[in-house]
């Protein structure tokens, strides 16, 4: 088995900027451990492998990040795409990824020598508010306090396939955030979120980090979607409109997200659109010994 990976930057208009992510594209599926091997090996935030299905326009998925598979993700689903798009051809590409949570549409446009994606990442759902006397120990966990409190959505749970806790600061904030505690997984557990988000409402910019802080993720895109519903939702944006999210400037990586609620006059129930560009950088293989010593067929 020939074991190759494509490296590409999502969210970017330039090589070397925006997220970067590896794609693994096998004929069969690998075991998890294996993936989480690998995934690990290339040190990126996040690693997708792609297999064929029945379905010659649906390809399965699974994300792993360096310490677990997630069931859905979207700066993944979009590198992705493009280089399925990059390996069939064409300037227009449709498709669609079967994760594990669902099955995700697709489209890819070729424009010069990047691809342009768009997500259709399904309808957001909100869980519960915080209440504000809790709010004050979850501002701690950044280390921040009530007067970073931003304003304009509440601290709240939302998702559209991955669950975050979205926390409303300040740019202040934002630019002073840190998790600063060591449990801050096992606190995003209890009231139903996997990550955090936080998000200065005023300049449209966001920032999470894996659990433990170690690292700063450079541009989020299943927070994207939920961050735009919520914008919508309580009258910050409109649905129809481009609302264009940014990330990844602490990290001296800028990204820019773009989303768009569609289909629906209730709010609650549109569809959320997340399009970003990317940007081809490199390709790779893994030597035949390793792929030998990993059980694989030579």
């Amino acid at each position: 088995m020939r074991l190759a990976f494509r490296q590409v930057d999502v969210f970017a208009r330039r090589p070397l900027a925006g997220n970067g992510l590896a794609v693994i594209r096998t004929d069969e599926p690998l075991e998890a451990a294996l993936m989480q091997e690998l995934t690990r090996e290339l040190r990126q935030f996040e690693t997708i492998f792609l297999t064929p299905s029945a379905d010659p326009g649906c390809f399965c998925a699974r994300v792993f990040t360096m310490d677990e598979e997630l069931a859905f993700a979207g700066h993944p689903a979009i590198g992705a795409a493009a280089v399925l798009h990059e390996a069939f051809g064409g300037d227009h590409f449709d498709l669609r990824l079967a994760l594990p949570s669902r099955i995700i549409p697709l489209t890819s446009k070729l424009e010069g020598e990047n691809y342009e994606v768009a997500m259709n990442q399904g309808t957001a759902m909100f869980g519960d508010e915080i209440p504000f006397r809790d709010q004050s120990e979850w501002l701690s966990c950044f280390g921040l306090g009530h007067e970073h409190v931003g304003v304009g959505i509440p601290m709240t749970i939302a998702s559209t396939g991955l669950p975050y806790l979205i926390v409303p600061v300040t740019a202040e904030g934002l630019e002073r955030a840190r998790i600063s505690v060591p449990d801050l997984e096992q606190r995003l557990a209890a009231v139903g979120a996997k990550f955090v988000y936080l998000f200065d409402t005023k300049n449209r910019e966001g920032r999470t980090w894996d659990n433990r802080g170690l690292t700063e993720d450079i541009a989020t895109g299943s927070a994207a979607g939920p961050v735009a519903a919520l914008l919508v939702r309580h009258g910050l944006a409109r649905a129809g409109e481009d609302i264009l999210l940014r990330q990844g400037r602490f990290t001296g990586r800028a990204s820019e997200m773009k989303v768009r609620l569609i289909g629906s006059r209730d709010q609650d129930q549109s569809e959320v659109m997340l399009e970003g560009s990317v940007v081809m950088v490199a390709r790779g293989e893994f030597d035949a010994r390793v792929v030998r010593g990993l059980g694989l067929p030579s």
